[in-house]
């Protein structure tokens, strides 16, 4: 690795940053890559290339059965069935970026070494500023750009992605089931939980952090200059977005750190619910409902990672 310490001028001398100085410098890196991250997920209506086939799983009736002389017996009315919906709605672009250039190698900021005055490489600004900055973003669930699962439309810090769900959890609604209605309609789902994107806001992590500016060489006339905010902060989020589209990835249940809350499809348990109803002398009808106790039959997590 070749981890530099930049020079500044302090109004007086040329200094070298302090620790603290490049860790601004750093948290500043996070915070513009929430300003245009380059590394996008979205909400697709369906063909999504990161989602696996999430299934949601409910239990329907099973169909009715009737006799002329008297009710069909439980095992001979069909059992519960099982409705499955899939789910495929996040997608991730990954957009070409050039390898952000250097001519004259003298764009980035200067360090010295045995008292002489150098400019930092590419190389030299990935591993001091870009890569510790890439570790941050991937580290957790909130940092700035990147993208995560909540269960409502409206999270604090975030941007809804769609007011389409990436997921729907259904279970059979057992009070719809009666059996002086047989025969059921056999799927009537009740909506759990939705699940939706989010884009976590520019600014959460460690605010719009301020930096102490280093000083680089002026090409014009290889003189030292101080850079402007906009001119320093337009190099660190050309590199963040460079570097972040070669090594930052999503995925749903692959390694990294979970990014929002656990996508779950829930079930009802139960063998069915044995019901009848009889009609006339000529028609005695059963059915079997959905029935039981609801249980996690499935857990997806949105992850992030640096590959």
């Amino acid at each position: 690795m070749a981890v530099r310490t930049p020079v500044y001028w302090d109004g007086t001398d040329i200094r070298e940053m302090s620790s603290a100085m490049i860790t601004a410098v750093k948290q500043r890196c996070v915070y513009l890559y929430g300003t245009d991250p380059s590394v996008t997920l979205s909400v697709v209506s369906s063909g999504g290339n990161i989602s696996p086939n999430m299934n949601d799983t409910r239990k329907s009736a099973g169909a009715y059965s009737s006799f002329t002389t008297r009710f069909p017996t439980e095992a001979e009315t069909a059992e519960p069935g099982t409705v499955t919906v899939t789910y495929d709605r996040i997608s991730q672009t990954l957009p070409t970026l050039g390898v952000p250039s250097d001519t004259s190698n003298v764009r980035f900021p200067i360090y010295q070494s045995s008292g002489n005055l150098y400019a930092m490489s590419l190389t030299d600004m990935y591993d001091t500023f870009i890569s510790p900055s890439l570790d941050l973003l991937v580290s957790t669930s909130d940092r700035d750009g990147t993208f995560k699962i909540h269960t409502s439309t409206s999270l604090t810090n975030n941007t809804l992605m769609s007011s389409t769900p990436v997921f729907t959890d259904t279970r059979a609604n057992t009070g719809s089931y009666t059996a002086g209605e047989i025969p059921e309609t056999l799927d009537q789902p009740t909506t759990i939980t939705n699940f939706y994107l989010f884009r976590t806001n520019a600014g959460t992590t460690y605010g719009n952090p301020s930096v102490t500016e280093p000083l680089y060489v002026r090409s014009a006339d290889n003189h030292l200059q101080t850079y402007t905010d906009a001119g320093l902060d337009a190099i660190l989020l050309e590199l963040m977005r460079y570097y972040a589209r070669q090594s930052i990835r999503y995925s749903i249940n692959g390694t990294g750190s979970n990014k929002g809350t656990s996508i779950t499809n829930t079930i009802l348990d139960g063998d069915g619910n044995y019901q009848t109803r009889f009609v006339n002398a000529d028609d005695y009808r059963a059915q079997e409902f959905p029935n039981g106790t609801a249980v996690t039959a499935d857990t997806w997590n949105l992850r992030i990672t640096r590959i």
